[in-house]
């Protein structure tokens, strides 16, 4: 419980590095295809949601924290501000936490 506590706590640290938009390559955040259905039907849990304007437009951005054993990712997705609209307005994106500099694997 104390380890779960500790990692909500990171986590909450880290969403002020949430500049998403082309992650710098010394950044702790690595683009991948993964998906949020994929990393729960892996075993992720989600670990904690926050939700914000989003930094372009009139959007709202969800961003999620999902974690398991010592593995973390996080997934942003925006919707318009237009309660009514049931699509998202840009992709769903989601990032691995990396040690800072490290490449892709294969790159």
């Amino acid at each position: 419980m104390r380890i779960a506590a500790t990692a909500i706590g990171l986590l909450f640290a880290l969403t002020a590095f949430s500049s998403h938009a082309q992650e710098p390559a010394a950044s702790q955040w690595r683009f991948t295809e993964t998906t949020l259905f994929d990393l729960v039907q892996n075993g992720y849990s989600i670990a904690a949601v926050t939700s914000g304007a989003a930094r372009i437009g009139p959007s709202v951005e969800d961003t999620f924290f999902l974690q398991k054993t010592n593995s973390v990712f996080k997934c942003f997705e925006t919707h318009a501000a237009d309660a009514g609209s049931k699509r998202a307005a840009t992709p769903f994106e989601c990032y691995e936490l990396t040690k800072p500099g490290a490449t892709a694997p294969g790159k």
